[in-house]
């Protein structure tokens, strides 16, 4: 839906307090009174949004499982998949961009962010563990604050991208973190 698609774009950009349900009608080329066909207020349209979302990420999580069995593996996917978020330096993840305005948020959308964070602080923990496990991490340290760290580093590097306006900057601040994956893990820490 494309009110859906461009609320979701202002947010990442603006925050939830610079998001106008005036300026998202224009955008899509409707009537604002169309978007309350869909939606009754914006924060309806918000947590409608955030939970598209983060079903989304979920599913990249989920997938990733699946997909890879190496941590470092995973964890690579993870840092290029937070990564796209920046998209050239212009905005955010939107759980960040939430959490920012999050005192003008409805209770049920500080829910689905306190939900969200706990699911990839426990996935970044199981990967963790499983870095510590098979090696492919070099380093680990405790599972769950490494899970911490990582997602500080990843959030942080968001932001600094977006405050410059430029992507390298997240390149650069996870480089430290990518250069722990070991590119052939278990084999190298059976040597």
């Amino acid at each position: 839906m494309a009110i859906m698609d461009i609320a979701a774009e202002a947010v990442r950009k603006r925050g939830y307090n610079g998001v106008s349900l005036d300026q998202i009608a224009r955008d899509v080329g409707i009537q604002k009174s169309s978007i309350y066909y869909h939606f009754s207020s914006k924060s309806e349209l918000i947590a409608a949004i955030f939970r598209r979302f983060s079903g989304q990420i979920y599913s990249f999580l989920e997938d990733t499982i699946s997909a890879e069995s190496r941590a470092g593996d995973r964890l690579l996917a993870y840092i290029v998949e937070t990564g796209t978020f920046t998209q050239e330096g212009e905005s955010i993840c939107m759980s960040i961009a939430l959490n920012i305005d999050r005192d003008s948020l409805q209770a049920e959308v500080v829910n689905d962010l306190v939900t969200f964070h706990a699911a990839n602080i426990a996935w970044l923990t199981d990967t963790f563990a499983l870095g510590l496990k098979d090696g492919s991490i070099s380093d680990v340290g405790d599972p769950a604050e490494e899970a911490n760290a990582c997602l500080a580093l990843v959030d942080g590097a968001q932001l600094m991208a977006r405050a410059h306006q430029d992507p390298g900057l997240y390149e650069q601040a996870t480089m430290l973190l990518r250069s722990r994956i070991s590119a052939s893990g278990a084999a190298d820490s059976a040597r």
